[in-house]
């Protein structure tokens, strides 16, 4: 299987992954035959890319945690940031307590860190499909998780698990205590509006600090997760040794996760864009060793995928090298009468060969 834009998707496609509606029930069913009025509703509901069968791939791509468990963990951070953004009939924002939902999210938490914890070796390359209406909800998970896979693979002490998780799923929790119309504009935002975007560190800080049974290491995450260690970030601009640790591991887990997401604003990069942005921001806006730890731990071309290489061939990734992530083992994809033929190749060992990006059409 392999991940598609909609607007790449036949007629007669096969969903190969469950999708689920914003409060979390299942939309469709994985093994649907797909057609334009199907993805039609598909796009209705703010999803713009799906995991499809195909005939060049049939292998599944491996998920980091079970997918029931990321979905309850979405609906948990969901509860907890609408109790935090609450507003009156007027509009005025008067937070509620989140201290109900705690105990079913460090539940969640330890049962996650646990699944992570007997995967350290796998590579990052399940993209997670998101409902745009839900995005930050499920990017609060997806960050989380990231930012532990970086933890554990930068060394950060067990007993602080848990701290590194919560960090990352409370890190926007600003975020959702803005104005919904702010949050979700697609247009250019207002002098005030970005003022509003600019200190959501803050204004989450602000709610998380009275919360005791949150540690210092969460609230720091929240308030220093956009500071960079040249001091360019915000909205303290704080540098390099004033940066919590954790709030440098969540702020490149942040950056990774948005930029390869539908914004309500912009359609999802590559996985390989992002992972260039990020050794180009190296040294400068984040941790040259944390980006370091995090790359090798991201597979930009995951299995299944169709790229095309600079010689305009096309071929379907079979298997990832360890450590060449980007020269991974292919088969190339030819055509055959009426049908295709393959032609496996190691590109660690084909060094003219180059990867110009993942294909969404027919390998044509």
């Amino acid at each position: 299987m392999r991940v598609v834009p909609t607007e790449f998707i036949q007629d007669g496609a096969v969903l190969a992954d469950d999708l689920f509606t914003i409060d979390g029930r299942v939309l469709m069913k994985r093994g649907a035959r797909l057609s334009q009025n199907m993805l039609q509703k598909i796009n209705q509901n703010s999803i713009y890319m799906l995991y499809i069968d195909d005939e060049h791939s049939d292998q599944e791509v491996d998920r980091l945690i079970d997918p029931n468990l990321r979905q309850m963990a979405m609906q948990s951070v969901k509860n907890i940031f609408l109790a935090a953004g609450n507003r009156n009939a007027m509009g005025e924002l008067k937070p509620q307590s989140i201290f109900d939902f705690m105990d079913e999210l460090n539940r969640l938490s330890d049962d996650i860190i646990y699944e992570l914890s007997g995967v350290k070796e796998k590579l990052v390359e399940y993209i997670d499909i998101k409902n745009i209406d839900n995005y930050l909800y499920l990017s609060s998970v997806n960050t989380a998780i990231l930012s532990l896979i970086i933890g554990m693979e930068t060394g950060i002490p067990r007993e602080k698990y848990r701290d590194l998780f919560l960090g990352g799923i409370f890190h926007d929790i600003g975020l959702a205590m803005l104005p919904r119309e702010v949050l979700m504009k697609t247009s250019e935002l207002s002098v005030d509006e970005k003022m509003m975007i600019l200190m959501h560190p803050k204004t989450g800080h602000d709610f998380l600090k009275n919360q005791s049974f949150l540690s210092a290491h969460v609230k720091a995450v929240c308030l220093q997760h956009h500071e960079h260690v040249d001091g360019s970030g915000y909205p303290m601009r704080v540098k390099r040794d004033k940066i919590n640790n954790m709030a440098q591991i969540v702020g490149i887990a942040d950056i990774y996760d948005a930029m390869t997401s539908d914004r309500p604003y912009r359609r999802a990069e590559e996985p390989m864009e992002a992972i260039e942005f990020l050794m180009g921001s190296a040294g400068t806006r984040y941790d040259q060793v944390i980006v370091n730890k995090f790359v090798e731990k991201i597979n930009p071309y995951p299995i299944g995928s169709i790229v095309k290489l600079n010689n305009n061939t096309f071929g379907v990734v079979d298997k990832v090298n360890v450590g060449m992530p980007l020269r991974p083992q292919i088969r190339l994809i030819q055509p055959n009468g009426s049908g295709w033929s393959y032609h496996p190749i190691d590109m660690k060992n084909e060094t003219h060969l180059i990867i110009e990006g993942i294909h969404y059409g027919k390998p044509e």
